[in-house]
């Protein structure tokens, strides 16, 4: 099965801009608060433990994989599934007092 260049130029763009939020979420929702934890734990000597915790490289390639994947995923969904919603047709309305 052959696919077309503009196909294939479209899904590495929506794969690219997926991966780019991916890593924004996970920046915002991960690296984020971690940072708090860390910080309130250096500031107040806490002796917890957070091994635990990814690096910052884990945590941007983890963001940068799920939200590739994901673009991809919903990608290649359109194009096999395309959303189509039902519009009410408003110039056959049986209501309409003026009978237009």
């Amino acid at each position: 099965m052959r696919f077309s260049p503009e196909l294939v130029a479209q899904f590495s763009k929506s794969v690219g801009l997926g991966a780019l939020t991916g890593i924004v979420l996970a920046i915002v929702f991960i690296a984020m608060p971690g940072a708090a934890i860390l910080f309130v734990v250096g500031v107040f000597n806490l002796s917890w433990d957070l091994s635990w915790f990814p690096d910052a490289i884990t945590v941007l390639v983890f963001g940068a994989l799920a939200g590739g994947g994901f673009a991809g995923i919903l990608f290649i969904k359109d194009r096999y599934i395309p959303y189509v919603e039902e519009v009410h047709d408003f110039e056959e309305d049986p209501d309409d007092p003026f009978g237009r």
